[in-house]
């Protein structure tokens, strides 16, 4: 019997709702230190900074990269660049960053 227990996630460009990335960000906030990331961010790659450029992005992404940032506090820079959020993305981003 084997028992892995899942760190990474990339839950981007899924059309999740807002409220339904927020009910995500709160279980994996539930779950301590165990998720890592819901938007795939691998081990080494926020040393030169996180791009998501022209990746088609809404706003409940922005909610899921609020949390990425809250828990991956090396990320130095973020780009994105070309995508048509719904709405402002750094109110989304912000508001999430707050309240980790």
């Amino acid at each position: 019997r084997v028992n892995a227990t899942v760190t990474r996630l990339n839950l981007l460009r899924n059309k999740f709702t807002v409220a339904g990335a927020q009910m995500l960000v709160k279980a994996a906030q539930a779950k301590g230190e165990q998720i890592k990331t819901l938007i795939g961010i691998e081990e080494g790659q926020t040393s030169t900074g996180l791009r998501l450029v022209s990746e088609h992005l809404g706003d409940a992404d922005a909610v899921l990269i609020a949390f990425d940032l809250s828990v991956n506090a090396t990320v130095t820079s973020l780009d994105l660049s070309g995508d048509p959020f719904d709405s402002d993305p750094t109110h989304k981003i912000g508001a999430v960053g707050a309240e980790a």
